[in-house]
């Protein structure tokens, strides 16, 4: 059993998407006063990227450098001191940690004692301590509360990753200890409902495994949490921890994993452990598991749904389907993929397949994508000199986006950008070339092609988005998901999906295709449903979920095979 509230919180993931998105905006060293979190795996993949993590802000000798205040916030004092060496001062803070700041100075302005529940030498809790000016006492817990001394108003605040039944234990001995208590319950809520779900597995588990930093204390709390539970607890940083004699015996497992942890980590730990208890899993379906990743990774299955949403707009125009414009689009489409996977960077760190494709086989995964897209355009070459060079130009603007350093690359990197690039793309190979081929591109039947290939890209390209920013890899406000933020991009996605559905609703009253459009009309309940699952569900894992955004295409397709 894998937790669902395993892996980044908001304010992790927030952070890290921050100084990502400035590493490749600023293309200098960004410095962190401490580790942006607590994970040594994502830390070393911040370094590669010259994000760097220093102890002391004397180590930073440039001028105007870039000073990244982290997750866990800082006094006010050391905010002070950074302002004054003009540093440029980036503020990554939990907005939930940056709560608990305005908690304390509200309360410490009116005379109250400030108690903070926690580990007094936490990067958090030592910037609580500076909102507190001083004026605090920080315990551990219960034990500690007890030793207090009488106070007489006091604020009792928790770490945001203190355990909820500490918490409340020690507020309680504390508020019979003083005069006057206000108890703010801080803990964030990512947190408990981490604690909770935790605490309902682990007792019913034979083994846990906690997937974590040893030096993260929201993991160390989950480890601990777990111990009291289960009969066999794991902390393990990385799969390599994970071996037969750990896993011996254990018939029932249950894998979490702390808010400084990404899903990446979470994954190869979760593949481990089935591989090893799994023995009886065939070495067919190991391999067949292996191919299919291969497929998704190599953007060859994007390809086949291009392929098929250019069968689908040839029908929307009445054209006979030639294979020709069929096989221009899944090259073509395949091609441009295939290359922003190749540049693609992020906090994600690859898997044995995206290793071998990128990495041992990167020369070669790029000359397969020039091949392609040299094919595509010799083929449009066979319609007219026209589709030739704006195919030719299509493909030559794709291949440079991914390269944002490039002076040309910048017209296309606005807010949102890659979605709506990728939707006027596919538009123009899978219903463009073939009105331009048929000279029909003022018929009202191409106009209602390329209308619906941009709209149901778009809505494939924002779920592609969401898809991988739950899996932690770095994407930037190019995807309109980052650019606008999930309750939006939600709603958006839903008024395209009641837009598109009203637009054939009236050409059916009016009889246009009606038996084409009735059955795509069928399909897209498909991607209704895998919307509300992205909502109100758990996101898939980046396989499962490249699988089940593209089969939309395959199945519009198969609907109208028969027709």
């Amino acid at each position: 059993i894998v937790a669902k509230c395993a892996g980044f919180c908001p304010g992790v993931k927030r952070a890290i998407d921050l100084v990502l998105e400035l590493s490749e905006k600023r293309k200098k060293k960004i410095y962190t006063l401490g580790p942006l979190i607590h994970n040594r795996q994502v830390i070393k993949t911040l370094l590669a990227k010259n994000i760097i993590s220093i102890n002391r802000l004397e180590e930073i000798e440039e001028k105007n450098a870039i000073l990244v205040i982290r997750a866990h916030g800082v006094s006010p004092e050391t905010e002070k001191e950074m302002r004054q060496k003009n540093f440029e001062i980036i503020d990554s803070t939990c907005p939930l940690v940056k709560k608990v700041h305005s908690n304390i100075n509200h309360w410490t302005k009116k005379g109250y004692t400030t108690i903070i529940v926690g580990d007094k030498n936490h990067a958090e809790v030592v910037g609580l301590i500076g909102w507190a000016q001083k004026n605090c006492f920080v315990v551990s817990g219960p034990a500690e509360a007890e030793k207090l001394p009488s106070l007489d108003k006091v604020n009792i605040v928790a770490q945001t990753t203190q355990e909820e039944d500490i918490f409340k234990q020690t507020a309680e001995i504390i508020r019979q200890k003083s005069k006057e208590a206000v108890i703010s319950d801080t803990i964030c809520q990512p947190t408990k409902d981490r604690q909770r779900e935790t605490i309902k597995f682990a007792r019913d588990s034979d083994l846990v495994i906690v997937v974590g930093g040893k030096h993260s204390a929201n993991t160390q709390r989950l480890y601990q949490i777990c111990a009291r539970l289960s009969p066999k607890v794991l902390l393990a940083e990385t799969d390599e921890e994970i071996n037969e004699t750990a896993l011996n015996g254990a018939k029932k497992i249950f894998i979490t994993a702390g808010a400084s942890t990404p899903n990446w980590m979470i994954e190869k730990i979760v593949k481990k452990t089935r591989k090893l208890t799994r023995k009886s899993e065939s070495f067919f379906t190991q391999k067949l598991a292996y191919i299919w990743n291969v497929i998704i990774t190599s953007s060859l299955f994007t390809a086949i749904s291009a392929m098929c949403l250019t069968y689908i707009c040839m029908k929307f125009q009445n054209f006979l389907v030639d294979l020709k414009f069929v096989l221009l689009s899944g090259l073509f489409v395949g091609s441009l993929h295939l290359f922003n996977r190749i540049e693609e960077k992020g906090a994600n760190i690859p898997d044995e397949v995206q290793t071998m494709l990128f990495a041992k086989h990167k020369k070669t995964a790029k000359l397969a994508a020039v091949v392609a897209g040299t094919v595509s355009i010799l083929i449009s070459l066979s319609f007219s000199f026209y589709a030739f060079l704006l195919t030719a130009a299509f493909w030559l603007a794709g291949t440079f986006y991914p390269y944002k350093a490039l002076k040309f690359s910048k017209f296309l990197n606005f807010p949102a950008s890659k979605d709506i690039v990728t939707s006027l793309g596919w538009a123009f190979v899978c219903a463009g070339i073939p009105a331009i081929s048929n000279n029909a591109l003022s018929y009202k039947s191409t106009h209602l092609a390329i209308l619906f290939a941009i709209l149901i890209v778009f809505i494939r390209s924002t779920l592609m988005g969401i898809s991988n920013v739950h899996n932690d890899m770095m994407i930037g406000k190019e995807n309109f998901y980052k650019a606008a933020g999930p309750r939006p991009t939600y709603i958006i996605i839903f008024l395209t999906f009641i837009f598109i559905e009203t637009l054939f609703v009236s050409l059916m009253q009016i009889g246009y295709n009606k038996e084409i459009i009735r059955r795509v009309s069928y399909s897209l309940a498909y991607y209704l449903g895998l919307l509300l699952i992205f909502i109100f569900g758990k996101i898939p894992r980046r396989v499962l979920s490249e699988t089940a955004i593209d089969f939309q295409f395959l199945l519009s397709w198969s609907l109208l095979v028969t027709l």
